[in-house]
């Protein structure tokens, strides 16, 4: 069954359900160089090569190392009054005919001397036998006639007097001799720890450094005095004291998150006198204000505007405004304009309130309405034809070309290059004969097209739109694509989307008559896991295609196969 299966690349991890390898894998490449191994054998290594396997283990039989060689699997030898009985996983050794020995030396160290003892009875000790003498100032024979040593009588009789002979304890970098003279100072020292057992300890003197721990003061320590805007001393060391900022609580407020400014705290009262500049008033316990002219400008409604009226002619740099040669005052009326030499406007619309106004001089550029009261004009137009000729009324008449194709072909080319004909035509034309159009050809609406779309452009199909449909008319799922005709109408190599098997794919010698489509090979997708996904459990099930691949968050890879 096909499923997603991990691809193994330089970097990522294995995660295989099986491996199969042609050949062994070698120990250079963290292999074993062997097909099979010894069943219940101990594998041993050989350097780069293969690792090879001992033979299988009988009752008793260890590995048993031989210098410069393999090891070899053996058996235990036994010796006098030794007997070894070999069974399935374990080995039982025995010993017999043990008698009485002597013990012929002990060795006493820390100022112990040495000495003999012997034995009574079969492995047992006699320590009334101990025949031996302390050394230092222990006296002669002090553990004689002790039948039992414990506790008592060792903490008793070895003492550190006993024990340690010009002994010497370093304690930080300082030496201190036992029985030496006093040490008055330690260096060398990184903690000083005062813990329950020494909880009276008082250390005196001048130190240095850092402390860990609670801190107990002491009364000598110089008065810490509450500041200016503190509150909460004195403190001299010998009682925890809390200092705090002081606020008034009305301009500042103190929170646990610090001293901040309170909500509506600085007033006109904070406000001094030299905050009021040019054009301003207050400060100095008053509100600031905006000075104001209340002629030219005034405030109304909270709200700093001209006022009504309040800017004449007098105030502007220019109070009038020139058209052609005219000079029209800021405020006037004016009946006529002289002095224009052209209107660049788009359109100059004489409505019901200046009907008596009349343009004289040339003008350029095109003209909206029938031109009725325009001057100096034609006002027909003489056409020829076949038939005679006839007048039209630019004004009233329609201008209408009537006769067969090559009549108008012909009053076309008769027409002045300098004049340019418009053909009005009814909203649906039919034409029934081929359609040349030697130039460009501008359609401004839709192109349907119901026959075969042959477009024979000598190099490439452009395309304006970034998108292509296909199929666009259809009502039901199907095939569709691309075919490029290679030796014949009916052979191409098509690239298309296949709908059963919802996949693109690609085939040679496609023949789009038939509609037929059958897959030669299939497209590859590639699906990227999202922010965090590195696995395809959440692959959509289209893509579950063998050939896809899907690539996770942290890069692994995955295969449908």
């Amino acid at each position: 069954m096909a499923s997603w299966k991990k691809i193994i690349v330089s970097g990522s991890a294995a995660s295989l359900a099986s491996l199969s390898l042609d050949t062994a894998l070698t120990v250079g490449n963290g292999g074993t160089g062997a097909t099979s191994l010894t069943d219940g054998g101990v594998l041993l290594g050989s350097g780069t090569g293969a690792i090879t396997a001992l033979g299988q283990a009988t009752n008793g039989q260890l590995v048993i190392g031989s210098t410069g060689a393999d090891p070899v699997l053996a058996t235990l030898t036994e010796g006098a009054n030794i007997s070894i009985t070999n069974t399935a996983g374990g080995i039982e050794i025995g010993a017999s005919g043990l008698g009485s020995g002597t013990v012929t030396s002990v060795l006493f160290e820390n100022g112990l001397a040495g000495g003999t003892v012997t034995t009574t009875g079969t492995g047992s000790l006699d320590i009334n036998s101990l025949t031996t003498t302390l050394a230092a100032t222990a006296a002669t024979g002090d553990l004689l006639g002790i039948a039992d040593i414990d506790d008592s009588n060792v903490t008793k009789k070895i003492t550190v007097d006993n024990v340690l002979k010009a002994g010497k304890v370093t304690i930080g970098s300082t030496e201190v001799g036992v029985n030496g003279a006093a040490v008055t100072a330690f260096t060398g020292l990184t903690t000083l720890v005062n813990n329950s057992a020494v909880a009276d300890t008082q250390l005196t003197g001048s130190f240095t450094g850092s402390f860990t721990g609670a801190f107990v003061g002491t009364t000598d320590l110089p008065d810490l005095s509450s500041g200016n805007g503190l509150t909460g001393g004195p403190y001299d060391g010998s009682a925890t004291a809390t200092f705090a900022v002081s606020a008034s609580g009305t301009t500042l407020n103190v929170s646990a998150n610090g001293v901040k400014v309170a909500d509506g705290g600085i007033t006109a009262t904070q406000l001094a006198t030299s905050v009021a500049g040019d054009g301003l008033a207050g400060g100095g316990g008053t509100a600031l204000s905006v000075n104001v002219d209340d002629t030219t400008i005034e405030i109304n409604t909270d709200t700093l505007r001209v006022k009504d009226g309040g800017i004449s002619n007098d105030k502007l740099e220019h109070d009038s405004l020139m058209i052609g040669s005219t000079d029209f005052t800021l405020g006037a009326t004016g009946s006529a304009i002289a002095g224009l030499t052209s209107l660049g406007v788009g359109t100059i619309v004489n409505d019901s309130s200046v009907a008596a106004t009349q343009l004289t001089g040339s003008f350029t550029g095109s003209f909206v309405g029938d031109g009725s009261a325009l001057t100096g004009l034609a006002t027909s137009l003489t056409v020829d034809g076949d038939a005679g000729s006839e007048d039209v009324a630019l004004t009233t008449d329609d201008f209408q070309i009537i006769g067969t194709s090559n009549e108008i072909e012909t009053a076309v080319t008769k027409v002045s290059t300098d004049v340019k004909l418009q053909i009005g035509l009814p909203d649906d034309v039919t034409i029934g004969n081929d359609l040349t159009v030697s130039s460009n050809a501008l359609i401004q609406g839709n192109l349907v097209v119901q026959g075969t779309a042959s477009f024979q452009h000598s190099e490439d199909l452009d395309v304006a739109d970034r998108f292509i449909r296909l199929a666009s008319g259809s009502t039901a799922n199907g095939d569709g694509g691309i075919v490029v005709q290679q030796d014949g109408p009916t052979n191409g190599e098509a690239f298309a989307y296949d709908f059963a098997t919802t996949r693109w794919s690609v085939t040679g010698s496609f023949d789009p008559s038939t509609e037929a489509y059958t897959p030669d090979a299939f497209m590859a997708a590639v699906v990227e896991g999202a922010v965090g996904v590195d696995t395809p459990a959440a692959v959509v099930a289209k893509y579950n295609k063998k050939g896809n691949l899907f690539v996770g968050a942290n890069e692994d890879i995955y295969i449908y196969s």
